[in-house]
């Protein structure tokens, strides 16, 4: 979906190698309620990207890509550039505060559209592994209510709770991986 994002990509340094063995899934979180249409959704891409270049002091927008409420997804950073959350995951954000609202039909309609995309194209391995923000660090990103939803989809890898292992261990990453800051 075309949102008017402004030409920061310049700055990337990082690019995704394919295909991606973990998929992370995010929220945008802070009281942020979901967006249902293209326009005020372009409007809050446009501000998460102008919070990442001025506030954060990133060269783009965090995430590779976002999911409305109404299922319309929004390329971030895309297919070619690494996320802000660990080099090698491709990061899908829902917009919205998870923690708050639960997500729609449509929105997880739309994830699971892309992940299966991602598949066909050869972007993400056919046994890709997917994690919560939550499962790698400190934080409420999904939120309560996208991560009841995800942990009950195939993929689901249940790294990084209770006893099991730390997330991407067996890729030899480390915790300090999943917060790359680039």
């Amino acid at each position: 979906m075309q949102w008017g994002a402004a030409k920061t990509s310049h700055g990337l340094t990082i690019p995704l190698k394919r295909p991606i063995p973990y998929v992370l899934i995010t929220h945008i979180g802070v009281q942020s309620q979901p967006c249902e249409n293209i326009y005020k959704c372009s409007i809050k891409m446009r501000t998460i990207q102008d919070s990442a270049v001025a506030e954060k002091g990133l060269p783009d927008i965090q995430s590779n890509f976002y999911v409305s409420e109404e299922g319309n997804i929004y390329v971030g950073r895309g297919w070619d550039w690494a996320n802000t959350y660990a080099n090698q995951t491709l990061a899908i954000t829902f917009m919205g505060d998870y923690g708050r609202y639960k997500p729609g039909p449509k929105q997880l309609e739309g994830v699971q559209f892309l992940l299966a995309h991602a598949v066909a194209n050869r972007n993400i391995e056919v046994d890709y592994k997917l994690v919560a923000q939550n499962q790698t660090k400190e934080t409420k990103s999904p939120g309560a209510y996208v991560y009841q939803e995800i942990r009950n989809w195939p993929h689901f890898y249940g790294c990084g709770m209770d006893e099991a292992p730390a997330c991407g261990i067996e890729l030899g990453m480390k915790t300090e991986s999943w917060d790359a800051k680039q």
